[in-house]
């Protein structure tokens, strides 16, 4: 009889967080429990997630997930770790998740910067009748984890050293935003392994709306290959509800991808670009 009522107890907790609250919170530590600041928390192929705050804490709906969806949490430098939404009560009981540390070690790629020319590759074009937007009013966490990028054929033959990368913000009517630059290798055409080995974080302030300069030449990034670079909107302040980008349309010879939330699927679209350029020496 008593494990019949613990039984019931269980399952009645584990339906109150579908059935009352429909949201998850919780915080992601490192080994050392120190929190994981801009980890990326969401359902798997789904557009439900945000990413982690200074302290580690995350908090968003799952409304609409299912039982059998996988809660996946992720974060340069970490192991990811994946859980059923079935098994959180059971998994979750601390609202604490801890990610092992985990470095790739990626192929070297030597470059020998004598005599290397400059080049640039992208689109400069800011005068357009349409946007691609981060923010969005109908979500309460304005869709962190949300990312916008393109591709960028660099080839495979010769090595090349990434040294600048911009982008434009179209409307903008936060006083703060941050972003997280992400360069992936190619994989069935969709962004796949991050190339870049640490977090590369930018900050906009004063509602800025204007070409946004990352400086690479610091983060020692060498490539020979075709990359994917994305611009993923990680933290806002409390004031403004408007973030977009410019969309060229049409961009002939150009690739545009987008990822709605942090665990999202990536989508792909041809002859699309939002305004971005990368300097690199070849």
């Amino acid at each position: 009889m008593k494990n019949q009522l613990k039984i019931i107890a269980l399952l009645f907790c584990s339906s109150l967080i579908y059935a009352q609250s429909k949201s998850i919170q919780g915080k992601v530590l490192d080994s050392l429990k120190n929190p994981i600041q801009y980890a990326n928390v969401g359902i798997l192929n789904k557009p439900i997630g945000t990413v982690t705050d200074k302290n580690g804490e995350f908090n968003f709906s799952i409304e609409n997930a299912l039982e059998s969806d996988t809660l996946k949490i992720s974060c340069l430098g970490y192991d990811t770790q994946e859980i059923i939404i079935k098994n959180l009560s059971i998994s979750f009981k601390e609202k604490v998740i801890v990610l092992k540390n985990y470095f790739e070690k990626l192929d070297e790629i030597v470059v020998s910067k004598n005599n290397m020319k400059d080049y640039s590759e992208g689109k400069e074009k800011t005068d357009t009748k349409h946007q691609v937007i981060f923010a969005n009013p109908n979500f309460e966490n304005f869709n962190l984890g949300t990312e916008i990028g393109r591709k960028f054929s660099l080839g495979n033959k010769t090595p090349s050293f990434l040294t600048n990368f911009k982008f434009f913000i179209k409307d903008n009517n936060f006083e703060m935003v941050k972003f997280r630059v992400n360069i992936y290798s190619l994989k069935n055409n969709r962004p796949n392994k991050k190339i870049n080995q640490t977090n590369i974080v930018v900050q906009v302030d004063k509602k800025l709306t204007d070409w946004v300069n990352v400086d690479l030449t610091s983060f020692d990034i060498k490539v020979q290959q075709d990359v994917v670079i994305t611009v993923e909107w990680i933290e806002h302040s409390n004031d403004g509800n408007k973030l977009n980008l410019p969309m060229i349309i049409p961009s002939f010879g150009s690739i545009h991808y987008y990822k709605f939330g942090s665990q999202a699927n990536w989508e792909k679209y041809g002859k699309i670009s939002s305004s971005m350029m990368l300097y690199y020496k070849q």
